[in-house]
């Protein structure tokens, strides 16, 4: 038996990328011949397949795993397959945060809710990274469900660039966000908070770090946004490697999360593991992620979430706090414990449940 791995597109700095190849290694570690297709590989990864080379691996023998975010062609080439099938369901953006932004985009997500729906009866095992995905996942009908959150393997977070650290290590308050500059994201509620934190701390700059690619409308209504409020200090940092990715994350004081749509929120994991306090607005699959740690907004009150920026900076044991109750969180989503939940959902498909 041999399992593998889909999804539509492939590329470097992906979460979702990230996990398939984390699940190619274990299940290699575990003895199984493990590969990945997609139908879109970026040109810097050379360890993944193109999904035409899949048929010729396919068997009612074998098992696929689905990475499922968004509409695309590979939904009806799942459908068609022999294969025992797990979807790993990821979330799918609602369209409308799209509109009048980047349109085709919005209509591809829009496909994908309804091919969603259509893999129903085709899906073995139905897997969403968060509860609130697997409550999305038995709403729309499937039976057979479970919870794995993406599996991270934190142990690889250790290299940074030196020559940024110097440069910002400089004791102003620096604070983070990491995510896709998009409109579901809510950078721009990010940039009022600091708006009014800025006020209570001239000594104090906003990384938001996240590429841009197909909401380049957006990405200006930002910059327009910035220039309306005279803000400095505001670095839209774009697409980075992952050094200098890890060390955004060990220059931040604090993470200040204003998403309206999350399926899990990596970033909000790997703040935890960096110590990072994190402010989130209290949205989607940020609340069963966070599951009690961190702090929680309940309504966009821009000066008030600057001064509680403001406590969390300032007061050491409120902090103190924060990163102990963020850290037992992070154990509960162990590399470990993830994988071993991994495990226990294969050995259903394989034993059919």
């Amino acid at each position: 038996m041999e399992i593998h791995q889909i999804l539509p597109t492939i590329s470097p700095c992906d979460a979702i990328g990230n996990e398939a190849f984390v699940i190619r290694d274990i299940l290699r570690s575990w003895g199984y011949k493990s590969e990945i297709f997609a139908q879109n590989i970026h040109e810097s990864i050379t360890t993944a397949n193109y999904l035409s080379e899949h048929k010729k691996r396919s068997s009612k023998d074998n098992i696929l795993i689905y990475h499922f975010s968004i509409g695309s062609d590979v939904s009806k080439y799942v459908m068609e397959v022999p294969d025992r099938k797990i979807l790993l369901y990821h979330n799918i953006t609602p369209p409308h945060f799209f509109y009048n932004i980047n349109d085709n985009l919005a209509l591809i997500l829009g496909k994908g809710r309804e091919e969603l729906k259509l893999l129903v009866d085709r899906i073995d095992v139905a897997l969403g990274d968060s509860e609130y995905n697997c409550i999305e996942l038995e709403e729309i009908g499937y039976t057979k469900t479970g919870v794995l959150p993406l599996i991270i393997d934190l142990s690889k977070y250790d290299k940074y660039n030196k020559g940024l650290i110097a440069k910002y290590d400089d004791g102003w308050t620096n604070i983070l966000f990491v995510g896709r500059i998009a409109p579901n994201k809510k950078q721009e509620d990010i940039i009022k908070c600091f708006y009014y934190y800025k006020a209570i701390n001239p000594r104090s700059r906003l990384y938001l770090v996240g590429g841009f690619n197909g909401c380049e409308v957006y990405y200006d209504q930002l910059q327009n946004l910035i220039k309306q409020l005279g803000l400095k200090d505001i670095h839209i940092i774009g697409m980075v490697d992952f050094a200098d990715l890890i060390s955004y994350y060990m220059l931040a004081d604090v993470f200040l999360c204003m998403s309206e749509h999350e399926g899990f929120s990596v970033p909000l994991i790997e703040s935890m593991h960096f110590g990072i306090p994190i402010i989130a607005y209290n949205s989607t699959a940020v609340p069963y992620t966070m599951s009690g740690a961190g702090i929680l907004v309940n309504r966009k009150c821009y000066p008030e979430i600057a001064e509680m920026i403001n406590l969390v900076v300032t007061d050491e044991k409120l902090r103190e706090r924060i990163i102990a109750k963020q850290n037992t969180r992070l154990k509960d989503l162990s590399y470990e414990r993830t994988m071993d939940l991994f495990k226990d959902q294969l050995n259903k498909v394989i034993h059919k449940w």
